[in-house]
């Protein structure tokens, strides 16, 4: 299971600062995908406990040090508590995160590095994280835009993650569970990956107009049920184009 939740781990990095930028969008919607998967989720009988959205670039600057780029968005985001992680007494890694107590979000702004071969490349991570919305997602997503333009100078690729329960304690709901969301989200399997308690699915929906690579095709949603047994809950995450947490 570990191996599966590394390779989608792999895959969000990739695809993070791959080809895909190029289809990205953000023109106005009616509707933004964090609204369209809550509301779907919910629709099929799921209760929605955490959302995310994140958002990620390389960080190309030969003219400025990984620290000082690390005490540019210290200055910058004074409000983040800040944290470090040293690899043989060199920095490594800094971490900020802030929770808005008025609005019960999570931000995170994560700044790494990594040595190859005396090659050095960094990047920037940032991510928007709650349990809760009153409903108002399409400003939750437009803070997301705004902050990561503010931190990239750009719109980069915001990737969007919902995790959820289903009150189905047999592991044999998964696959009906599985095919009702496709169905829900107008997307056809591109790839799939079943085992007795645990089913992934990458599809393609033409609800959305961005899409990834895939070995079968192209796809921009990821579908993931685990049950946990009997008497257990079934988790449930849907992740556009791909899902960015474990499952």
């Amino acid at each position: 299971m570990m191996k599966k939740v590394s390779l989608a781990i792999m895959m969000f990095l990739i695809f993070f600062t791959g080809a895909f930028a190029a289809h990205q969008t953000f023109g106005a919607k009616k509707e933004t995908e964090l609204e369209t998967i809550v509301e779907g989720m919910e629709a099929q009988g799921i209760d929605v406990k955490k959302w995310s959205m994140y958002s990620k670039k390389m960080v190309s600057d030969e003219t400025r040090s990984f620290e000082d780029t690390v005490k540019l968005f210290q200055n910058q985001f004074r409000q983040f508590k800040w944290s470090e992680d040293r690899v043989d007494g060199k920095l490594h890694k800094m971490t900020g995160t802030f929770f808005d107590k008025d609005s019960g979000f999570t931000e995170k702004l994560q700044i790494q590095t990594t040595d190859t071969n005396g090659f050095q490349q960094s990047y920037i991570l940032y991510e928007l994280s709650g349990e809760d919305s009153g409903k108002k997602w399409a400003k939750i997503y437009g803070h997301a835009q705004a902050r990561s333009f503010d931190i990239f100078h750009e719109n980069p690729t915001i990737f969007t993650c919902v995790n959820g329960q289903l009150d189905d304690k047999m592991s044999s709901v998964l696959q009906p569970k599985v095919e009702a969301l496709l169905k829900q989200f107008n997307a056809v399997p591109v790839e799939q990956l079943k085992e007795k308690s645990f089913i992934s699915v990458s599809a393609l929906t033409t609800d959305w107009n961005h899409v990834i690579p895939a070995d079968s095709g192209s796809m921009n949603i990821q579908i993931a049920l685990r049950s946990a047994g009997l008497g257990g809950n079934t988790s449930v995450t849907v992740g556009t184009p791909i899902i960015t947490s474990e499952y």
